[in-house]
C-alpha cells in the first residue's frame, strides 16, 4: 500500500513537471478563493454548497473540452449537449419511473453526440469546427423536442438531494467534480490509448509512424466530450430541477476558457484534465468576486472573454518573440 501511494505521488511530481500551466492554474486559484472569501465573511457551508452545486457542471464540461483540445480538436456543441442532457434527466425520469435511468438515458444520448462528432471529425475527415457546430445545433433541436416548453418539478428529493450532501465539512458535489474526471480518465489516461490522444495531438505524422492510428483514436476524445457534458447536464437538473431547452448558455466558450487557462494548448497534445478544473473554479470565483464587488453581472461575460484573449495571445506573442529572436 506503501509503494502504491508513493508510486501516485511520484506520478503527481512527474504530472506538476510536465504541465507546469496546471500548477500555474491552482496558484491563480488559491489567490482568487481567498480573495472571495474575504469580500464573503458570512460565508456558511450551506451557502457554499450550493454555489458549487451550480458551478461543478462548468468543471466538467471543461474537462471534457480539455480532452478534446488535448487530441487536437475542439467541441462546439458542449453547450447544447448539456442542455440535452438535463432535459432528459428532466422530462424522462418520469416515464422511466427512476432519475437514474435517465441520468444513464442521458449519458449515452450524448455519448452518441461525440461518437458522431468523432467518426465525422476523424474517419471522414471534416473540419471540427463545421462538425461540433452542427451537431451542436442537432442536439440544440433535439433538446426541444424532448421538452418543447420549460420543464420542473419532475426530480425526486432523494435525487436532488445529493448534491447538496456533505462529506465533514466538503461538500460532496466538490468531491464529485475531482473524483469523477479520476475515474473515469486516469486509467485511461495511463492506458495505451491515452498514449495515443497525446501523441495524435503533438503529431498526426510521428503518431502514425510510431503505429498509432489518429483516425481510431480521435474518436474516443470525442466521446468522453459527450460522457463529460452528460455528466454537466446531470448536475444542472439536480441543481435546478427545472429547465427550458430554449435557454442560452455559455458553457460551451466558458468550457474552452477554463481549459485553456489551466494550461491546455489549443494546437493539442498538452495540458491536463486537472488544469482544466482549476480554471473552471478560477472563472466560478473571478464571476462571484465581481458579484461580491456589486459589478454588473454582464462585466462577467467581458472579464471571461479578455481572460480567454489574454490566456491565449501573451504566449503566442511570446512565442512569435522568440521565433523571431532565433531567426535574427
Amino acid at each position: 500500500m506503501t509503494n502504491r501511494w508513493w508510486g501516485i505521488l511520484k506520478d503527481a511530481e512527474l504530472g506538476a513537471r510536465r504541465e507546469p500551466g496546471a500548477v500555474m492554474a491552482y496558484g491563480a486559484l488559491l489567490i482568487v478563493f481567498v480573495a472571495w472569501l474575504i469580500r464573503t465573511p458570512n460565508l456558511t457551508p450551506a451557502l457554499f454548497t450550493r454555489m458549487m452545486t451550480g458551478q461543478v457542471p462548468l468543471a466538467l464540461a471543461a474537462v471534457g473540452m480539455a480532452i478534446v483540445l488535448i487530441s487536437k480538436g475542439i467541441d462546439l456543441s458542449m453547450g447544447s449537449m448539456i442542455v440535452l442532457s438535463e432535459m432528459i434527466v428532466l422530462v424522462w425520469t418520469q416515464p422511466l419511473h427512476s432519475p437514474w435511468l435517465a441520468a444513464l438515458a442521458a449519458i449515452f444520448v450524448t455519448a452518441l453526440f461525440g461518437l458522431f462528432n468523432g467518426v465525422l471529425v476523424s474517419v471522414v475527415g471534416l473540419p471540427a469546427l463545421v462538425v461540433t457546430l452542427a451537431t451542436g445545433s442537432i442536439a440544440a433541436g433535439v433538446a426541444l423536442k424532448v421538452a418543447p416548453k420549460a420543464v420542473s418539478g419532475t426530480l425526486p428529493d432523494g435525487f436532488r438531494n445529493v448534491v447538496m450532501t456533505m462529506i465533514g465539512p466538503i461538500p460532496l458535489v466538490l468531491i464529485l467534480a475531482f473524483l469523477l474526471p479520476l475515474l473515469i480518465w486516469f486509467p485511461i489516461r495511463r492506458s495505451r490509448a491515452g498514449f495515443a490522444l497525446m501523441a495524435v495531438g503533438s503529431d498526426d505524422a510521428a503518431g502514425f509512424v510510431s503505429g498509432l492510428k489518429p483516425w481510431l483514436v480521435r474518436p474516443l476524445a470525442y466521446v468522453l466530450s459527450g460522457v463529460f457534458a452528460g455528466l454537466a447536464g446531470i448536475m444542472m437538473a439536480m441543481s435546478t430541477n427545472g429547465a427550458s431547452a430554449s435557454t442560452t448558455n455559455t458553457f460551451t466558450l466558458n468550457s474552452i476558457a477554463a481549459a485553456v487557462l489551466g494550461g491546455v494548448s489549443l494546437m493539442g497534445g498538452r495540458g491536463s484534465i486537472a488544469g482544466a478544473i482549476a480554471g473552471a473554479f478560477i472563472l466560478t470565483f473571478v464571476n462571484s468576486l465581481l458579484l461580491a464587488w456589486n459589478v454588473n453581472g454582464m462585466w462577467a461575460y467581458v472579464v471571461t472573454g479578455c481572460i480567454l484573449v489574454l490566456v491565449v495571445g501573451v504566449p503566442f506573442l511570446i512565442n512569435q518573440a522568440r521565433a523571431r529572436k532565433v531567426r535574427s
